[in-house]
């Protein structure tokens, strides 16, 4: 298939994302993915937008904390272990970022970047005057220990020193927030910037209004190799036989990214990080905001007239089988939290399970990829993909036409682990 454009490997909201920038720039768009398109991240995910979290997965006691996590069948975290050199280099610099010098570097990078994100959703909700439940109400950390209280308010601090908005509360303060909703905390943060929507919303009218203008999206559609010549991409091959050639490509795979870019003979440092989700259509109470079990680290987010508990963090490969002490691990927490809610209002609920692609150091990979002169990638988001996809979206627009964006750093560079 001929194309004089863009050509973006994969769908969820990195490369729908990307797509919506450059074809309001004017670009010709085709997406390739390799699935129907609604089994990624990007629909069963926590659906909040997160200026807050300006802490990279990899900071000072990960390593300890995730050490004891593993002894815990249903805690928040798990590695599979497993003979892969890729792993082992992965946990390697895991171990390298988490230091008190990476989150100080990071934190003015990820307030940039999901501040940006919000701003653009909320331009993109008023110029094509789409729904999906963008509620700006803010964020709550629930805490049901005083030391967890302790950490969330360091956390805290760190935001308002960054200029993030950010408040401590206790339960009674939180009650008159969330008159309706019962809670065993000993109290709170809460982070009005926050806000949270319904994310498999936003990814159909996206889509439906890129394809619209013009972009093509291939579904069911794996790439198998790509064309390179010199310092260009020529063109991609896929499985059925098909050619794409373009101007210029961008790699926004997801937890398959690492594969996609090894095609090209450059190396990713990417793990999936598996998630899991329930959705109650019909809760015992519907809360007004969103919040995080902080502790237990589970999400609760209201979408239209459901509500969400999403959490875990299992880094197996790219298995998505669902395993059983991982979801009673997240229902029990919410029973521990939230006295309204019983143990049958949890259960014959659909699990929903994704991939969510992991950088070691808790950064995503948005930029051109070194030794090729149109190449791209916007990739390894992990729990913040809705979070971060619209402004490295714009960002790779950016670089596309101009060369250079006000939001680009080294510190998301691609190559940064080569």
């Amino acid at each position: 298939m001929s194309n004089n454009g863009i050509i973006i490997i994969g769908a969820g909201i990195a490369g729908v994302s990307a797509a919506y920038y450059l074809n309001r720039a004017g670009y010709e768009v085709t997406i390739i993915e390799k699935s129907s398109g609604r089994d990624n991240c990007s629909y069963g995910n926590a659906g909040m937008i997160v200026p807050s979290h300006i802490i990279p997965l990899s900071s000072p006691g990960m390593i300890s904390k995730g050490l004891r996590w593993m002894l815990d069948a249903e805690s928040p975290f798990y590695i599979r272990p497993r003979l892969s050199l890729d792993l082992l280099q992965w946990l390697w610099k895991f171990k390298q970022s988490s230091t008190e010098k990476h989150v100080e570097e990071s934190g003015p990078l990820l307030r940039d970047l999901l501040m940006a994100s919000r701003d653009l959703l909320i331009q993109i909700e008023l110029d094509v005057e789409i729904d999906f439940s963008f509620k700006k109400k803010g964020l709550f950390m629930f805490c049901n220990t005083d030391y967890g209280l302790s950490k969330e308010i360091e956390i805290a601090k760190k935001a308002l020193n960054l200029g993030i908005p950010a408040e401590i509360l206790s339960p009674e303060e939180v009650k008159k927030l969330e008159p309706a909703l019962d809670i065993k905390i000993v109290g709170a943060t809460y982070y009005p910037n926050d806000a949270h929507i319904h994310p498999g919303s936003l990814m159909e009218k996206l889509k439906s209004i890129i394809e619209k203008r013009g972009v093509r999206i291939s579904y069911n559609t794996q790439v198998t190799d790509i064309i390179t010549n010199g310092e260009k991409v020529e063109s991609v091959i896929t499985s059925d036989n098909q050619t794409f050639t373009g101007k210029t490509f961008i790699n926004c795979a997801g937890a398959w990214s690492s594969s996609f870019m090894s095609m090209a003979d450059r190396k990713l440092l990417l793990q999936a990080g598996k998630g899991y989700s329930i959705t109650l259509e019909n809760p015992p109470v519907r809360p007004d905001y969103c919040g995080i079990l902080s502790e237990k680290k589970v999400t609760l987010t209201p979408m239209y007239n459901s509500l969400r508990f999403a959490g875990t963090m299992e880094i197996v490969g790219t298995d998505t089988s669902v395993n059983p002490k991982k979801i009673s691990g997240l229902k029990n927490s919410v029973l521990e939290y939230l006295p309204q809610f019983e143990a049958e209002d949890l259960e014959g609920h659909e699990v929903w399970t994704g991939l969510r692609p992991c950088s070691p150091d808790g950064l995503p990979y948005v930029g051109a990829v070194a030794g090729y002169s149109n190449f791209y990638t916007s990739t390894g988001h992990a729990m913040m993909g809705m979070s971060l996809a619209p402004s490295s979206g714009k960002l790779l627009a950016d670089l596309v036409m101009y060369g250079k964006s006000e939001l680009n750093s080294d510190l998301i560079s691609p190559n940064r682990f080569n």
